[in-house]
């Protein structure tokens, strides 16, 4: 089965299922263990393995709910009850925006995607007079004489202030 991931996807949490127990590369997330079950690069800082019995007393639902912000309807918290070994959720992040298709290795089954289908659209230049040219950096303002002369009144108290302690230490 093959799922294609479109370059504009934004905010959707894909959920897959195993038969079984992952290899240790899908589980660390390594990109050879990650190519090797979904046969695409995908970010591993976006994509969760996890054992769903290891939870607990916390359903899968409540995990994405969590973990994740979402709300499953009531079509995903079925699908996702059906989950009991292990399940891989995969946030639209993991692809790098550029448009993807998954093919999924034997024993990954693809169960649901979970959250609004939202596109980010590209900006479209400004069409105004206002936006022509070319910014350039604020230049700093060179410093005025009232400036100059208090740096040099302050660097003069610092040095009096100096030199009268010395006065009293050698007097001490």
């Amino acid at each position: 089965m093959t799922l294609t991931i479109p370059a504009n996807d934004h905010g959707q949490l894909r959920v897959f299922a195993l038969d079984g127990a992952p290899p240790q590369a899908l589980r660390d997330k390594t990109d050879a263990g990650l190519a090797a079950a979904f046969g695409a690069v995908l970010n591993g800082d976006y994509v969760d393995v996890l054992d769903v019995a290891a939870l607990g007393e916390m359903t899968l639902t409540d995990y994405i709910k969590q973990g994740y912000d979402l709300h499953p309807d009531d079509a995903d918290r079925t699908a996702l009850a059906g989950i009991t070994d292990w399940a891989i959720l995969i946030m639209s992040r993991a692809t790098g925006e550029e448009a993807v298709t998954l093919s999924l290795a034997p024993g990954i089954h693809h169960v649901t995607t979970i959250g609004t289908p939202m596109t980010l659209a590209p900006q479209a230049p400004l069409e105004s007079a206002a936006a022509e040219g070319v910014l350039t950096p604020p230049t700093k303002p060179a410093m005025s004489d009232a400036r100059i002369g208090g740096m040099i009144a302050t660097l003069a108290l610092v040095v009096l202030f100096v030199l009268v302690g010395l006065m009293i230490w050698i007097a001490g």
